[in-house]
């Protein structure tokens, strides 16, 4: 617990510089991290989908880690460019993601790779990184996978020999279906039953897979991978220093002065993702300009906008890049197909044409995000315009509806709202109350004077004071529009309109159904299915758990894989094998 207070207390003070820092002895007191990753395959066709699920983990404790809120998972090909770049939400230390591979996908060999920003201290040698084989059957060339070595095809044989012989994994678990064969859209009974106590809050992820009939590029087990914990690195890979994101996404920049009669320390910058779950932040900056703001709750715009509060046009605001990570060292599998895999992958690619042109009647579906409520509910008096005779513009419903709000006019013909303090004495307000329409933040109190108020919805209003990082408001005017679109309509030149790197939202994927013995519209759809079941987070709370799921009309024998950590960071792994006939 010392240590976990010392760590929030350092980067407490230090945040607003989380991006470069000399290197000290503190952070050495900082656990490092690693990064398992659970993918449901490592040989795809274009036109699949790879899932996966990320276990961070304590590389000292071993448990699962507490300490960063975001993971980072990327697919990079050969010659060294970026596929995709996914940013995962970690909560406790498990996060999950996909992704579906486009034809624009050249065939060849490809490595995944999963880290947080804690991670990149330690060089890209640390990350957690997987061999992946990708080929793209529309493509007319495929020299650069193809051979008519023999040794290669020797290779191929023993190794499908050898995978045959072990079938099972020992482990801390056991896998039993209700029987080893079955036939075409049956239901299986897979029953999984803890050898452990500890295996109870475990998370896990399992998949059913079909097992490919050629040699692809090993993957790790959980069993596998922990020996890569043994050891603690105890050198940072340069001065230059990456904060963890301990609460969440990191977004740091800098304000550059205009006019050198203004300097850029102790000025409050604020950053808004509008919406109806709306995020305002407000940082300070620090003796050199630079701010970092912490995302720890989700959302849904893909938009953010940032303005300096107080100096209309006096800044510019620019963002702090992400580093380019050097690849160049990355080692890759030399992964080969033969002209005797012809017609496995003309069968292959044609079921995946068959099951992608009936995927709207299989959809994944997403997580609805968290309803949230604003910060200061429970302070705040809501008036639902239309409960109330309609006024043509904000400033004659202030006067007509809202209590103790008003709109008062200073120099050069302008206005600011003012807000009524909720205690005694009732003295003119001190300070400027927060302004929000439709989630960003309104600096400009006169554009909203003369808005149609036959255009909102409703006006909330806190009479309390708020402390929005360093900032002090005399209450909050919140203004909610009947479409919540404002923010497309404010057009200022020190307003920053940034483009969000969203984290991926959590899905819950679909597991194929039948009614046995009744007729029904699912039974005329075809199902080639070579995935029937992906679940990327379960957790194993009684002795034995069973899972249904259904075969499809794909032949052949199939894998069921679960990976995972109990709860006190014991890795688990096992396998068991059906055959579909």
């Amino acid at each position: 617990m010392i240590r976990i207070t010392l760590i929030f207390v350092f980067v407490s003070l230090f945040v607003s510089t989380a991006i470069s820092q000399s290197a000290t002895q503190e952070y050495k007191d900082i656990p490092e991290e690693k990064i398992f990753m659970h993918h449901n395959t490592s040989f795809l066709f274009t036109g699949e989908y790879l899932y996966y699920s990320v276990y961070c983990l304590n590389s000292e404790s071993r448990n699962l880690s507490d300490l960063s809120k975001v993971a980072y998972v990327e697919l990079v090909s050969e010659d060294k460019k970026v596929v995709f770049t996914h940013k995962v939400k970690l909560k406790n230390g498990v996060g999950q993601g996909d992704f579906f591979l486009p034809v624009s996908l050249r065939s060849g060999n490809y490595k995944l790779l999963a880290y947080t920003n804690w991670m990149k201290n330690y060089g890209v040698q640390n990350f957690f990184q997987g061999d992946v084989a990708i080929v793209n059957p529309y493509q007319g060339d495929q020299k650069s996978i193809l051979t008519d070595s023999v040794s290669y095809k020797e290779k191929r044989e023993a190794y499908l020999k050898e995978r045959i012989k072990s079938d099972r994994t020992k482990s801390k678990i056991s896998l039993t279906t209700n029987k080893s064969a079955f036939g075409k859209r049956e239901a299986v009974d897979l029953k999984i039953r803890n050898l452990d106590k500890s295996i109870a809050g475990g998370r896990f992820s399992i998949s059913v897979r079909k097992v490919d009939t050629i040699k692809t590029p090993n993957q790790k087990t959980t069993l596998d991978f922990n020996t890569s914990l043994s050891k603690r690195n105890e050198q940072l890979k340069s001065e230059s220093v990456t904060l963890p994101e301990l609460r969440g996404e990191l977004i740091c920049g800098k304000i550059i002065s205009k006019d050198s009669n203004f300097d850029v320390v102790n000025k409050k910058v604020g950053f808004s993702i509008p919406g109806e779950n709306y995020e305002i932040k407000i940082a300070t900056t620090d003796n050199e300009g630079g701010f970092c703001f912490n995302l720890d709750r989700e959302y849904e715009e893909n938009d953010g906008f940032l303005q300096v509060l107080g100096f209309e046009d006096k800044f510019n605001v620019e963002l702090i890049e992400s580093e380019v990570l050097d690849y160049e060292k990355l080692n890759f599998n030399d992964f080969k197909i033969t002209r005797e895999m012809k017609d496995m992958i003309i069968k292959r690619s044609v079921y995946n044409q068959i099951r992608n042109r009936y995927f709207s009647v299989k959809p994944d579906t997403l997580t609805p995000l968290q309803e949230i409520p604003p910060f200061y509910e429970g302070t705040a008096e809501i008036y639902n315009l239309d409960d109330y005779t309609r006024f043509p513009t904000i400033r004659e419903t202030l006067v007509e509806v809202v209590n103790n709000v008003w709109a008062k006019k200073v120099e050069n013909d302008r206005y600011v709202f003012q807000v009524r303090y909720k205690y005694p004495p009732f003295n003119e307000p001190e300070y400027l109350p927060l302004v929000i329409v439709d989630g960003m933040i309104i600096q400009d109190h006169t554009d909203l004077v003369e808005y149609d108020a036959r255009k909102v919805k409703r006006i909330s209003v806190s009479r309390d004071k708020h402390y929005l990082g360093s900032q002090i408001f005399q209450g909050i005017v919140d203004i909610e529009t009947e479409k919540g679109d404002y923010y497309t309509l404010v057009n200022k030149s020190y307003i920053d309109k940034i483009t969000l790197f969203k984290p991926l939202p959590k899905k819950k994927y679909f597991v194929q159904q039948y009614n046995q013995g009744v007729k029904s519209d699912s039974d005329r759809i075809p199902d080639f299915r070579n995935q029937l079941l992906w679940l990327p987070d379960v957790t194993f709370d009684d002795v034995e758990t069973t899972i249904n799921f259904f075969t499809s009309n794909n032949l052949g024998d199939y894998e069921i894989r679960i990976e995972g950590y109990s709860s006190n960071g014991m890795p688990i792994s096992a396998t068991e094998r059906i055959t579909v006939k």
